[in-house]
């Protein structure tokens, strides 16, 4: 796909690449950061800022010269997840194709929230979340969909679902129970109280609490750190001798994957995938025995 970062803008997300880092930026401050959809949106055609998000996901995925990319917010919220004064209400479905009573469960499926977050876990891109202040409803899951989180002093995370009548949506429930304690999930899911970043990073939720005025410069050097991936200079395989920077991108996504299929599957299936990546190989450092040889080497021993 092509980016079309004039229309992601009027849709309420800046898009900017820099230095092999591609920035998200949720820009509808005056909304706290609420997401809105087609067909109602500012951008063209409808696109709301929901959308415009997917799409961005996608191009992260697809631009072989982002290696990381960063989503945070403007102005004082993350994102207050869905926005419930959108005109012509939550539903996509066009209404002269809607089943009645079955609308909400169709909807949900074909348009629901989960695509924002399966795009992010199924990318072999890593996302890092900077949250820089409340993320409520579909703003805290997609915070926590993203593969490293670090959160502002001034944050928080919100399953205020339950203060609506509404069920977990978004994959909640699933990330929850996978993040947390049974227990701790269920008191952050039951209760609908805002948990503060400093707890959120206390009980696991989240990787760093930081005071706010570090936030993205720490976010860019995590980004950085992976973006620029090289071998170690010391300890083991390290001093490897100079020559050029070995792009580790891909292997980084191979184990963001690794790591995500093993939290669905079991310990078999993680094993044959491990295998199977080890079969791919990729370009060893510098200095790297080739591993073909090394195989040759020890079956003719």
């Amino acid at each position: 796909m092509t980016a079309d970062v004039s229309a992601w803008q009027q849709a309420g997300l800046l898009y900017e690449i820099d230095d092999e880092v591609a920035w998200l930026r949720l820009n509808r401050p005056q909304k706290r950061n609420a997401m809105d959809h087609y067909p109602t949106g500012n951008g063209p055609g409808g696109m709301g800022l929901r959308d415009a998000l997917l799409a961005a996901i996608h191009e992260v995925s697809e631009d072989s010269g982002v290696k990381a990319a960063i989503i945070t917010g403007t102005g004082t919220a993350f994102s207050s997840g869905a926005d419930l004064t959108q005109e012509g209400g939550p539903i996509e479905i066009p209404p002269e194709r809607r089943r009645g009573a079955l609308t909400a469960r169709d909807d949900g499926l074909l348009y629901g929230w989960y695509r924002l977050m399966e795009a992010i876990w199924r990318s072999e891109k890593p996302f890092i979340a900077a949250v820089n202040g409340p993320a409520a409803g579909g703003g805290c899951q997609l915070a926590l969909a993203c593969d490293l989180i670090i959160a502002s002093e001034r944050a928080s995370f919100w399953e205020v679902f339950v203060r609506w009548g509404l069920p977990l949506e978004g994959g909640g429930a699933w990330l929850l129970t996978r993040s947390l304690s049974l227990a701790r999930a269920k008191e952050l899911a039951l209760l609908g109280e805002p948990l503060p970043a400093k707890t959120a990073e206390e009980w696991g939720l989240i990787n760093r609490c930081v005071p706010h005025e570090a936030l993205e410069p720490t976010a860019s050097e995590w980004a950085q750190r992976l973006a620029k991936m090289g071998p170690p200079s010391s300890g083991p395989r390290g001093g490897i001798a100079a020559g050029p920077r070995p792009d580790l991108s891909a292997r980084i996504g191979h184990i963001k994957g690794q790591i995500n299929a093993a939290w669905e599957q079991d310990l078999w299936q993680t094993f044959r995938e491990e295998v199977s990546l080890l079969a791919l190989g990729g370009t060893p450092p510098p200095g790297t025995p080739d591993r073909h040889d090394q195989g040759s080497t020890a079956s003719s021993g």
